[in-house]
């Protein structure tokens, strides 16, 4: 009898090895908060929104608690109708729907070149989220196309130049949190640059870079979508770590090889697209949608990635500090009364247009 109970032990010891997501207690890890990320919610119908909220329930369903807040990296619009009102709601009603006690004015939105500027867009600029420390970049301070746009140039040194200020000023505070820097565009080279899409980045990863040597530093961006622009980097899904090289363009120089090598000093991924890749998959890219969580621990930072079929893939960096620091966190993301303004004007326009349709059929 205890032979055969042994046996009946050890059979549901190694059953639960291969349990879908309980495979190594996966976010069993002492993480103290969690980062939602995602971005490029464009596709036709709801689809996207619908994905998302599949998403959040796999990394639920495999024990990720209510997650700090979610940082979205621009891109709502579905066709040519600008659908960042309604878009960026339905995010936040996704996330409170799976996450009764997640804070939906935690959900730190920024604007992509698909978006016209709306109430709900984080302004550029610092932010204490408490646990972390934020700077965001809209479209409108590093814009995509930027060659073509005439003073571009000296606008996003502009921006570097605050960015290197703030990043400087909480080395000196002696402030450990990581910092998480979004904007929609990324900072690597890519044949985007080609029609100077991001021409300019070097400056704001020239801040980043020096900074990197002292603090705990994640750049997200989306836009890209893979395809040919990122498989040289892992297409969709995408991770690179402090001491890998990365290539940034050479300012105002668009070209095939007009870039840099240089060695990352902080974590450099995209927050996870949701609507649409361009659908390369190869030996060494991947063409999965996916939504990402940012974990931070004492000792690791860990980038996990969730696709429709669950958990997809994970990554993590040794911390350079250790939790702690300065903590505020009593930030004011958004004006909720601006806000549900904006929803009433934009559900009145679109239920407009919905009827002359309607009235053009007949």
């Amino acid at each position: 009898m205890k032979k055969l109970l042994s046996i009946v032990l050890c059979a549901l010891l190694l059953a639960g090895l291969f349990v879908p997501g309980t495979a190594a207690g996966r976010f069993d890890d002492g993480a103290y908060a969690s980062v939602l990320t995602g971005s490029d919610f464009q596709a036709y119908g709801a689809e996207a929104y619908e994905r998302f909220g599949k998403l959040l329930t796999l990394m639920k369903n495999d024990g990720l608690e209510t997650p700090d807040s979610m940082l979205v990296g621009g891109d709502y619009t579905k066709l040519l109708f600008d659908y960042a009102v309604p878009g960026i709601s339905q995010i936040r009603d996704q996330l409170t729907a799976v996450y009764p006690e997640a804070d939906p004015e935690r959900v730190v939105c920024i604007q992509g070149n698909h978006d016209n500027p709306v109430s709900g867009f984080t302004k550029t600029g610092f932010y204490d989220m408490g646990v972390y420390n934020l700077y965001v970049i809209n479209e409108d301070d590093f814009p995509w196309l930027q060659g073509l746009r005439p003073g571009v140039e000296l606008h996003v040194k502009k921006v570097a130049a605050d960015l290197e200020k703030r990043l400087n000023a909480l080395i000196n505070a002696g402030d450990t949190r990581p910092v998480l820097v979004m904007t929609h565009l990324p900072l690597h080279h890519s044949s985007r640059v080609l029609y100077s899409d991001n021409l300019y980045s070097s400056y704001i990863f020239n801040a980043l870079n020096a900074a990197g040597r002292t603090l705990d530093i994640v750049f997200l961006f989306g836009h890209q979508h893979s395809g040919d622009y990122d498989d040289y980097i892992g297409g969709a899904v995408n991770f690179m770590a402090p001491g890998d090289t990365i290539r940034v363009p050479k300012a105002g120089k668009p070209g095939e090889n007009a870039y840099t090598e240089e060695t990352l000093t902080f974590t450099y991924t995209n927050c996870g697209y949701i609507g649409y890749t361009n659908n390369n998959n190869t030996e060494t890219s991947t063409d999965a949608l996916t939504l990402g969580v940012i974990r931070f621990t004492d000792d690791e930072i860990k980038v996990i990635k969730y696709a429709e079929n669950g958990f997809f893939r994970e990554n993590s960096v040794a911390r350079k500090n250790k939790a702690g620091g300065a903590s505020g966190g009593g930030v004011t993301l958004f004006s909720a009364r601006l806000w549900a303004l904006e929803n009433k004007i934009f559900t009145w326009f679109f239920n407009l247009i919905a009827k002359l349709k309607a009235l053009m059929s007949f």
